[in-house]
């Protein structure tokens, strides 16, 4: 003798409940597949761009001493192309230089002396941040950290931030 187990269920209703399960199953995996799994989220990108401007600043921190060990300040027309050309001769691991390159559009330059160098998104017209090489252990201007999307332009008012 076969015995059926149905839960009090109806032969209609269990084949309605096991639609149920299979509907439930699939809608559970496709949340956790579409947001909270697969996809890059905000935290990501923060330690992302937190690691960049420590590279950044490090970046800084090179070029500075090596126009100091000179005797010179940072050339008037100093651009993107002298700042990656330096780098590539002074910076120790080539790997971040070219990491930076890869990741973001970049613009260089001269400043007071010194000199300030942007980081933007590659799609979007965003800045990411600016440094502007006046405290040689952090990166003056994390706009990525503003719910506004920042411009992808020089900072005019760049004096209140280097004090």
């Amino acid at each position: 003798m076969k015995i059926v187990r149905n839960f009090g269920l109806k032969k209609e209703d269990s084949f309605g409940m096991k639609r149920f399960v299979i509907v439930f199953l699939i809608v559970a995996f496709l949340g956790c597949t579409s947001d909270g799994v697969f996809s890059r989220s905000d935290e990501d990108q923060g330690e992302r761009y937190s690691t960049t401007a420590i590279t950044l600043s490090d970046f800084s921190m090179k070029i500075t001493a090596y126009y100091q060990k000179q005797g010179l300040s940072v050339p008037g027309d100093f651009n993107e192309t002298q700042f990656f050309a330096l780098l590539e001769s002074i910076y120790p691991d080539q790997s971040r230089v070219q990491a930076v390159r890869d990741e973001y559009r970049i613009s260089v330059r001269s400043l007071n002396g010194g000199y300030s160098v942007i980081l933007c998104d590659m799609e979007e017209d965003r800045k990411i941040m600016e440094d502007f090489s006046c405290h040689l252990n952090r990166v003056e201007l994390l706009s990525w950290k503003s719910d506004v999307a920042t411009p992808c332009v020089f900072e005019g008012n760049w004096e209140p931030l280097c004090k």
